[in-house]
């Protein structure tokens, strides 16, 4: 009895080691030193307020490698692609963003604004009814009601 709890404990230890590894970004190979997450959305967070579109992509690129499946790295992806005009990249970045987290309030925001930059507006209706069930008035709401309304007031009929 002994030996099967020692054995739970350890594998209970690498799970948590496992899982610890896994949220701080680690555990991705590559070798080389990484900038920690936090510090590193703050450099993407700097490139994307400077407008420096490529600048924000090649560190998300950085990033993305080490957490392939954070919804936030993709969302910011779209963004700056989104800024550049690469429509394509910017809709399968938000895509997989939606993908990974279906209740990312950012994500479902942006590509609404990605839409009505593409000249799809009930595609950006779309995404303001999800919002609407999601968080209901909440701030991305509302940016993208105030993008959506401005859209039909300069493209009436």
């Amino acid at each position: 009895m002994k030996r099967s709890v020692i054995k739970l404990t350890l594998i209970a230890l690498l799970i948590g080691t496992s899982a610890a590894a896994w949220a701080s970004g680690g555990g991705g190979g590559g070798g080389g030193q990484s900038v920690p997450v936090s510090a590193m959305e703050s450099r993407i967070k700097a490139k994307l307020d400077a407008q420096d579109w490529q600048g924000a992509l090649s560190l998300l690129d950085e990033v993305r490698q080490q957490q392939p499946r954070n919804a936030d790295w993709w969302n910011y992806t779209g963004y700056a692609q989104r800024h550049l005009g690469h429509m394509p990249e910017s809709f399968a970045a938000y895509e997989e963003a939606l993908r990974l987290n279906p209740k990312h309030l950012g994500a479902h925001e942006y590509l609404g604004e990605a839409y009505l930059q593409d000249n799809q507006p009930e595609k950006a209706k779309a995404q303001l009814a999800q919002l609407q069930q999601l968080c209901g008035q909440c701030e991305e709401y509302e940016d993208l009601e105030r993008a959506v309304t401005d859209y039909m007031a300069r493209h009436p009929g």
